[in-house]
């Protein structure tokens, strides 16, 4: 009986500070493809598991010594910008991620306004609730490999519209010129009309 209630107490000793811990990753472990919306509608189902996420790597490099802070976006905006398709598409999603500053230093081209980033694949440790950043979710990866270099993108207007603009101003002033004039005569108009019934009462 003694050997017994040993053995349930060793076990419990043994099993209870494990639950307690916070996920890791499992060596071996298949990790998994994920968007940022998984992320945040399944958080605890891959909290502590091995992910790879895909998205545009996007504002800069915040390098602290051996490691950086990247942003990933994988939103609709993160393979054509607005300044290419002209069309909203929803809003904008992505991650911070924290890697070696060696695997941050692949990128090359960095996504901002005139500029597509390189479209990256990251492997790491989802956190929910990572403690060593102040219990922000992030994803602590151990790789980064480009998967298309990054690229500028035009921002200078369309011809076609800048053709039409310059027609809508024409067409504009023609059309409130002579409104304009019409409105100084009745105006002159009125004015004389005025002085000479004062001249009258007078």
């Amino acid at each position: 009986m003694k050997k017994v209630l040993f053995c349930i107490v060793l076990t419990a000793a043994l099993v209870l500070p494990a639950m307690s811990l916070p996920a890791f990753a499992l060596p071996g472990e298949v990790a998994v493809e994920v968007s940022t919306i998984d992320l945040l509608e399944s958080w605890q189902e891959l909290d502590g598991r091995e992910v790879i996420l895909r998205g545009e790597a996007v504002g800069d490099v915040m390098r602290r010594g051996d490691y950086a802070w990247i942003t990933v976006n994988d939103d609709s905006y993160s393979r054509e910008a607005r300044l290419e398709s002209g069309e909203l598409r929803g809003g904008n999603s992505g991650i911070g991620v924290w890697l070696p500053t060696a695997e941050a230093d692949k990128i090359e081209v960095l996504g901002r306004y005139g500029t597509a980033g390189d479209l990256v694949e990251v492997r790491g440790v989802f956190n929910a609730g990572c403690n060593e950043h102040g219990g922000d979710f992030d994803i602590h990866a151990h790789s980064l490999a480009v998967l298309d270099p990054g690229r500028d993108i035009p921002t200078s207007p369309d011809s076609s519209l800048y053709i039409a603009a310059v027609f809508s101003g024409i067409f504009l002033v023609a059309t409130l010129t002579p409104l304009l004039r019409r409105r100084a005569q009745e105006m002159r108009s009125a004015r004389a009309l005025l002085r000479k019934e004062e001249e009258e009462q007078g």
